[in-house]
């Protein structure tokens, strides 16, 4: 009978052992987080610890330069951070989520009640912060064995090269998962791009690229890759997509891309980069869009609306939703966009609500840039903070520009009509050969802008700049636009410069 009990005992023990080793392997889930494993073959960020809980959280390097880390929560989670520096100054933005860090010496501790993405900022500079994202707990995660889950397992690399989506599928990246490569689909319906795991553009093609950019250890695996261009996500001719919980790193092209896509929701997803043309999401001729819950950095557009590629001009855009969302654009494009390439015949019922914009270090918080033939309509900015613009606010503008269809890609021709000042990428237009040119523009019309805060930063200028009168800006109306904690009541106090406008009211 001892025997017997010994052998019973050894037995569990055994099984718990294995137990315990295999959950070494996968996320360390507590009563209130989820921490990913740790990616063999990264190195940690130099400039921040961060523990969650009292659990190690591996902290990623992004070239911006900027850090980050990522972690589920299902209750309240205490943060604490270490810098390789003093520290005399923090901010936690958006200041919309009431954070309040403690801080001494090198060491901050914040306490979060619930998910938020959340970018910390040192003694007043903006270089070199802190990303933190606190996720939601995962539901409904994939089964691996599923024939039609593309599933990349955490704490590795994996180098897939181009990943192509087909119909019913869906790519799981799970959390300490790093991807290197760009995720494709052509045609397709009812496919997922889910977890909590990293896509890395870092080796992706630029478009004036002759060869991939790779290391030594990965360029044949990434030989699928060599020689062509590849949007960094790109759905075309899709419908029902969903893309969700990823973090999107260092991408050397447009970002997340549908293409005459119907139907795609975007969530919880957060970009860091800093390359040119990084656009965050290019929304291009697509309808029933709905893009919520997201962080973008980016050095290029956060969010941007397009109707160009080789459709019928009859083919729209039309319902797109952004909200709950934070963006952070840097030195080139603008923040929330409609533009430049417009060549559908309508670009409507665009809604931006309740946003945080963090840092707009150039451009425009919110541009409708209309370099096209299109008219865009009906769109509604409500309810969006603005902590940091330093250059525009408001930016809506028709014009012939280099992408426009009488415009030009002859770099000489481009450098004689570049027109330097307030945009990029903009083209003279001789008066004698204004009313020749005026078949390729559109007009703007139907603009709500309600609830706008700058709250703290610069007061930015504005400009509402038409083509002529039958190519103009005109019925906008600003509701309830507060200036550092002033409401503006009268055009002449909103820094703005109208020409070729009409209709133009504060309220």
């Amino acid at each position: 009978m001892i025997k017997k009990l010994l052998a019973e005992q050894i037995e569990f023990k055994l099984e718990v052992s294995m137990l315990f080793l295999c959950f070494l392997s996968t996320a360390i889930i507590t009563d209130a987080q989820t921490i990913y494993p740790t990616t063999k073959g990264l190195t940690a960020s130099q400039d921040y610890e961060v523990t969650v809980n009292g659990k190690k959280v591996f902290v990623y390097v992004s070239p911006v330069p900027a850090a980050y880390c990522s972690f589920d929560m299902s209750g309240p989670v205490d943060i604490t951070i270490k810098a390789n520096r003093d520290i005399k100054w923090v901010d936690v933005r958006p200041k919309i989520a009431g954070i309040q860090p403690v801080f001494k010496d090198s060491t901050i501790k914040l306490h979060l009640s619930k998910p938020v993405q959340l970018s910390i900022e040192l003694n007043g500079s903006i270089r070199s912060p802190l990303f933190i994202f606190a996720n939601p707990s995962e539901v409904n995660k994939p089964n691996k064995n599923d024939q039609n889950v593309i599933y990349f397992e955490g704490g590795k690399i994996h180098y897939p090269g181009i990943i192509n989506v087909k119909s019913n599928q869906t790519v799981y990246i799970e959390g300490g998962a790093v991807v290197v490569g760009v995720i494709k689909a052509k045609a397709a319906s009812n496919i997922k791009v889910l977890g909590r795991g990293v896509l890395d553009g870092t080796y992706n093609i630029r478009l004036n690229d002759s060869v991939i950019k790779a290391s030594a250890n990965d360029t044949s695996l990434l030989r699928n890759m060599k020689g062509s261009y590849n949007r960094f996500v790109e759905f075309t001719d899709c419908d029902n997509v969903t893309l969700e919980g990823i973090t999107l790193h260092n991408s050397t092209t447009w970002q997340v891309v549908p293409i005459h896509t119907n139907n795609i929701h975007i969530n919880n997803i957060k970009i860091v980069s800093d390359q040119a043309s990084d656009d965050g999401i290019d929304v291009v001729r697509s309808t029933k869009v709905l893009i919520e819950n997201s962080f973008i950095r980016t050095k290029d557009d956060c969010v941007v609306i397009k109707a160009h590629m080789n459709y019928p001009k009859s083919e729209p855009v039309d319902g797109v939703l952004v909200q709950n969302c934070t963006f952070w654009n840097a030195l080139w494009g603008n923040g929330l966009e409609i533009g430049f390439e417009l060549n559908a015949a309508e670009i409507k019922n665009i809604v931006f609500k309740n946003c945080d914009i963090i840092h707009i270090e150039a451009g425009a918080a919110f541009s409708i840039h209309n370099a096209g033939t299109g008219h865009v309509k009906n769109v509604t900015f409500e309810n969006i903070r603005i902590e940091d613009a330093r250059q525009k606010l408001f930016d809506f503008a028709i014009f012939r520009s280099q992408y426009s269809e009488d415009g030009t890609r002859d770099e000489a021709e481009r450098r004689r009509l570049y027109l330097n000042g307030a945009w990029d990428g903009v083209l003279k237009v001789p008066a004698a050969d204004k009313a020749a040119h005026a078949k390729f523009r559109g007009n703007i019309s139907g603009v709500v802008l309600k609830n706008i805060s700058v709250t703290d930063g610069l007061f930015p200028y504005s400009v509402f700049y038409g083509y002529d009168s039958e190519h103009n800006v005109k019925n906008v109306t600003i509701d309830n636009l507060v200036i550092h904690g002033k409401k503006i009541t009268k055009l002449s106090d909103a820094r703005l410069y109208m020409e070729q406008a009409e209709n133009i009211s504060v309220k």
